[in-house]
């Protein structure tokens, strides 16, 4: 039997739900389905002169990344700057993938690239690209552990300062840069750099190439203002990175590299301190305290010749009665890497990834103060540092064997090569990519990474697309007298489907037909959605019947 019922609204649902497609693409399927691969990169130069690369680029990070903790509401893309990274460096790579083929978003943990070397590209729940089989653990990936993060990621774009915002040379030339910014972690500390410079810096690997900032070993600094979270004590374990190259020609006399001591910002009614101290003028409406000696301090870093000659560098921490130091040899001329941390009351100096000396501190009292953080002098006065520093960064946790050489290996101590935009079908990838971490890629056409004989082709890109789906839902309820039509030529007066008069048992009360086909039609007796029943269902003669319809659009 078939029941056709009139469609009305009240008894009409619509339920969506997400489809996940599986797709996976080669070189040739992948340029079939649109899915476009392009170069991007940033330029100085007026935006009239741009090519498709410069303006990819623009387009890029004025949508994604330009400013993305501080106006999170205005960029693309799903993510949590808690636990998304996002760096744009001078070149990245971009896969398009088109939304016919991503639907509603990109599934999360759905992305597969396969490169030519082996390498495998994946992406977190939170749409940063890793490769595959990385272990996050090894790695510090919680931005709140990192409270001072000084790259600067944006440094490239200040290796000429003699060109302005329009890509034109300035009319009044500079030889040092001197501004107040942000750091590059989410606490967004304001810091003031004073005559530096910024250049291009090979880390670890020669294809690492990172900003660093220069140092003038006479009146270069970088300031940042006195922070409670910076007041390391007894019982806090810590640990301040960075990359160092030291240039000073004569260390007979300390140099000082970080230091939280010596100077404190102080308002102009509190320049009356206690005796043995005196101030200092300062560009500003404030003035600059000079601290006594005896005034504790958390961490200071600086660099000494000893007797030998030999450069060697010092971690120290004062608490107002014993000074705690530890202390190695570092050579100078080159870059490498350093962190001075304390872990469990050992204060510790790690040189490329190897421990050189680690002694247990002593200290029985607090080592807090309120002075500024002071990066390549000794509290903006003296003992000024020549030579560069990049990467450097203050955690608030210490860091094991295993994270600190992961950490020297991937250069800025980050497992995350790229991102990967769910929402908007884009894969963002920096301008390599290294089994360390993040570097620098270039992806060409037909699916190209690198340049030249050594370059790597993207075997497949594969990944889960997620269409929105709905479920449109209806109940269609039968009266137990309800009797519409039966294509049954048993039912008919004549054997035959073209005859339309019914048989005498078939209008009784004992005819109790089975329904197997549902119809719905509008008002204007239009046909809608017919269905088919899986198995026939018997009408009740003591009740309704309710039969569920569903469709998918």
């Amino acid at each position: 039997m078939s029941a056709y019922k009139q469609f009305f609204p009240k008894d009409y649902a619509v339920v969506p739900f997400n489809a996940n497609k599986q797709y996976t693409f080669n070189s040739s399927s992948a340029d079939l389905n649109q899915i476009k691969s392009f170069s991007a990169k940033w330029s100085p130069n007026p935006i009239d002169t741009f090519n498709e690369g410069n303006i990819k680029y623009q387009q890029t990070d004025h949508l994604f990344y330009k400013n993305y903790l501080t106006k999170r509401y205005d960029k693309l893309g799903d993510g949590d700057f808690l636990y998304q990274s996002r760096i744009l460096v001078n070149e990245v790579s971009i896969i398009s993938i088109p939304t016919g083929l991503y639907g509603h978003k990109i599934k999360p943990q759905s992305l597969k690239l396969h490169l030519s070397n082996n390498t495998i590209l994946i992406d977190d729940p939170y749409g940063n690209l890793i490769i595959e089989g990385t272990n996050l653990s090894n790695y510090i990936t919680n931005p709140q552990s990192t409270l001072l993060k000084i790259g600067p990621d944006k440094g490239f774009k200040k290796y000429n300062l003699n060109i302005n915002k329009r890509g034109l040379n300035k009319v009044n030339k500079l030889n040092t840069y001197t501004n107040n910014e942000y750091d590059d972690s989410i606490f967004l500390n304001q810091i003031y750099y004073k005559n530096v410079n910024f250049s291009e810096k090979i880390l670890y690997s020669p294809s690492h190439k990172y900003p660093g900032i220069d140092f003038n070993g006479t009146n270069s600094e970088v300031k940042i203002p006195h922070n409670s979270k910076f007041n390391f004590n007894l019982d806090d374990d810590f640990a301040i990175e960075f990359w160092v190259n030291i240039q000073n020609n004569d260390i007979s006399n300390e140099i000082y590299l970080i230091g939280k001591s010596t100077t404190e910002t102080v308002l102009p009614s509190s320049l009356e301190g206690p005796s043995g101290t005196y101030s200092l003028s300062h560009s500003g409406s404030s003035q600059l305290q000079d601290i006594r000696s005896s005034s504790p301090y958390p961490f200071e870093i600086t660099v000494k010749n000893d007797k030998r000659n030999q450069s060697q560098i010092f971690f120290k921490k004062f608490d107002g009665e014993i000074i705690s130091t530890v202390k190695s040899d570092i050579p100078t001329g080159s870059l490498y890497h350093v962190i001075c941390q304390t872990s469990n009351k050992s204060n510790q100096i790690w040189i490329n990834g190897e421990l050189r000396k680690s002694i247990t501190q002593n200290l029985k009292l607090p080592t807090q103060n309120n002075a500024n953080i002071y990066i390549g002098n000794k509290g903006g006065i003296s003992n000024y540092f020549s030579g560069s520093l990049s990467q450097i960064k203050i955690n608030n946790q210490s860091l094991n064997k295993q994270q600190i050489q992961n950490h020297y290996y991937s250069s800025i101590g980050s497992p995350y090569v790229g991102n990967i935009f769910y929402s908007n079908g884009l894969i963002v990838i920096p301008t390599q990519i290294s089994k360390q971490g993040i570097g620098s890629v270039s992806i060409e056409g037909n699916f190209i990474i690198g340049e030249g004989s050594g370059a790597d082709i993207i075997k497949t890109l594969s990944f889960q697309g997620s269409h929105l789906i709905y479920e449109n839902e209806y109940k269609c309820t039968i009266d137990e007298s309800e009797f519409n039509n039966t294509l049954n030529p048993t039912a008919r007066k004549l054997k035959s489907i073209n005859n339309r008069e019914i048989s005498d048992f078939a209008t009784g009360s004992l005819f109790k037909p089975y329904i197997t086909t549902v119809g719905l039609y509008n008002e204007n007796n239009e046909l809608l959605v017919v269905g088919k029943l899986g198995q026939p269902i018997r009408t009740s003669n003591e009740t309704d019947t309710t039969i569920v319809l569903r469709w998918d659009t």
